[in-house]
């Protein structure tokens, strides 16, 4: 019986390549948009955007308080420790923020500064602390975070108000007697019931047009804490 023939080879030169792998398909515009509903981190970002003023106000007053109080007894001996503990709260509040951050934003946050080393005597964690520049981008971050607050707070409040109340307009003109109209000046260009769906329409597209500008507030923000709080 003849032998079988040879296998086939590649040719000389010719490489043998994998298959490609299959590219993702980009989503369409409209899963995009309605998709922002489904992302916890568009809530979590909301979230953040009102609590900031809290926040924002505890870090600011406590920034401004500690820093001059401990300048301020410099002059006497006890001002030296009492600028040590000042400095070691202001990075266990950063470590706070970073996992109020990350539990919201989703942005990964710091964890231990290098003067926490235990093989380091401590003079030279409290050197390192002194010289750690993070110690005082975390402070100017405290700082920030007043007028931050402020706006975030603001920019949700209204837009989520705005947005609820003429999504549930129509429920008020019902149970509440509050007419649903265009109002200009206190007059009252056009009422209603097919003021009704045009409400709801509008109030539907303004709440997800908030949750896309929550979300990307908040990846916004979240690249500045990192920046400030996290040592590259």
């Amino acid at each position: 019986r003849p032998p079988p023939p040879p296998l086939a080879t590649p040719a000389a030169g010719v490489a043998a390549t994998a298959p490609a792998a299959p590219t993702a398909r980009p989503r369409p515009a409209a899963a995009r948009f309605f998709g922002v509903v489904l992302d916890p981190h568009t809530y979590g970002a909301l979230f953040y955007m009102l609590l900031s003023l809290v926040t924002g106000v505890f870090f600011f007053t406590w920034v401004v308080t500690g820093l001059s109080l401990s300048v301020s007894l410099l002059i006497l001996i006890i001002g030296i420790p009492v600028l040590l503990l000042f400095l070691g709260s202001v990075r266990v509040l950063s470590l706070v923020e970073g996992r109020i951050i990350e539990a919201l934003l989703g942005v990964r946050m710091p964890r231990r500064p290098m003067y926490t080393d235990r093989s380091q005597g401590w003079l030279a964690r409290i050197g390192a602390m002194f010289t750690d520049v993070r110690t005082w981008l975390t402070m100017l971050y405290f700082v920030l975070m007043l007028p931050l607050g402020v706006v975030y707070f603001t920019v949700a409040t209204t837009l989520l108000s705005t947005s609820l109340a003429l999504v549930f307009a129509p429920l008020a003109d019902v149970a509440l007697d509050q007419p649903v109209g265009i109002w200009i000046n206190d007059v009252n260009l056009g009422g209603g019931l097919w003021v009704w769906p045009l409400s709801v329409a509008v109030g539907l597209v303004l709440l997800l047009a908030t949750l896309h500008l929550a979300r990307a507030i908040g990846r916004l923000h979240g690249a500045i804490a990192k920046h400030l709080l996290v040592r590259l």
